[in-house]
């Protein structure tokens, strides 16, 4: 049985958005700042929260886009959705001239130079948790739709401390980790929906359902796998529960026959991890190598799990060199000593 620890954990920096995060966060401070000037949006009590991927630190290379929600803690019930969606826009597109775009439940701005955008989500409250605007699609009008997006923050610290990789040291968290390899797999073997979050729910329900216990970060990946290809059969007639919201369903722009095509996508990824994980390193290592895929580093592209330096792309181990009995040289040193 092959684990590579310290190979995975140079699969997960190398899918850590790296530059991305600093983007991000500076187009999060510049948008959070335009709508804190407003005299309007001040009155109605902002207060901007980073959510999203991004937000909840779960996000891979690329960041593409950064969700704020724009939390109303004064708005009333008399808030009407279309017209404060309408001030936002406004308030944007005096702050960030023509890169505004709106959108059926928020306002986008795009940041060119740092290949993002940012969307803006208004929300006024609803008991303990969020309403926010949505565009109905029959009649064009905005209507409030309940959401809890900072909930799936508080599950995804709280299930980080829950599972870790060593007991004795609460740093270990492998919640977080395992959620970027699934993001990292679905965009390697699913051709475009369900969608990155999607699979982060999923992901949550699999720890949620099988409690795991593992020791290495290849044990927690092929058992969480194989739970999510068996949740996506399931989930095809009723839909995945939301962990955020009582008797509420993800929603997702999913079709039935694309549901059909991730599960058995991820069925085969499950059943190639679980092969990579009986395997030795070096056969070990192209099949997880296989399973990440590539990721893009600025312009070019690179392997996310690296093969161990005595592996060769097939898997096969590199000959090792060997003194010959009368031999007037002798083979260079590896430069690692005991």
């Amino acid at each position: 049985m092959a684990t590579l620890a310290t190979h995975f954990k140079t699969a997960l920096s190398n899918i850590e958005p790296n530059e991305d995060a600093k983007n991000a966060q500076s187009a999060h401070a510049e948008v959070t700042a335009a709508l804190e000037a407003d005299d309007l949006l001040v009155k109605l009590g902002v207060d901007p929260l980073l959510i999203g991927s991004y937000g909840r630190h779960v996000s891979i290379r690329r960041v593409k886009d950064v969700d704020v929600f724009a939390r109303l803690s004064k708005a009333g019930k008399d808030l009407r959705p279309g017209k404060i969606l309408d001030h936002v826009q406004a308030v944007l597109e005096a702050a960030f001239p023509g890169r505004v775009t709106r959108q059926h439940r928020s306002v986008m701005v795009d940041f060119p130079d740092y290949g993002l955008s940012v969307d803006v989500v208004i929300a006024r409250p609803c008991g303990d948790h969020w309403e926010i605007p949505e565009k109905i699609e029959k009649d064009g009008n905005a209507r409030w739709v309940e959401t809890n997006p900072t909930k799936m923050a508080e599950l995804t610290t709280q299930a980080n401390k829950d599972y870790l990789l060593y007991d004795d040291d609460p740093s270990s968290g492998v919640y977080v980790p395992m959620v970027k390899l699934v993001r990292q797999i679905r965009r390697v073997w699913v051709d475009d929906q369900p969608g990155g979050y999607f699979f982060e729910v999923l992901t949550y329900h699999a720890f949620s359902n099988l409690k795991p216990d593992e020791t290495t970060y290849a044990g927690y990946l092929t058992v969480v796998l194989r739970e999510i290809a068996d949740l996506l059969l399931d989930i095809a007639d009723e839909g995945l529960d939301d962990p955020t919201l009582d008797g509420k369903k993800i929603k997702t722009k999913a079709t039935p026959e694309q549901l059909a095509a991730a599960a058995d996508r991820i069925a085969e990824a499950a059943t190639l991890a679980e092969d990579a994980l009986d395997a030795e390193d070096c056969p070990a290592a192209v099949k997880w190598r296989e399973l990440l895929g590539t990721t893009k580093n600025t312009t070019t592209e690179e392997y996310v799990f690296p093969l161990p330096e005595y592996c060769n792309a097939d898997g096969t181990r590199k000959r090792t060199s060997a003194v010959t009995r009368g031999a007037s040289t002798v083979p260079a040193g590896s430069g690692r000593y005991a």
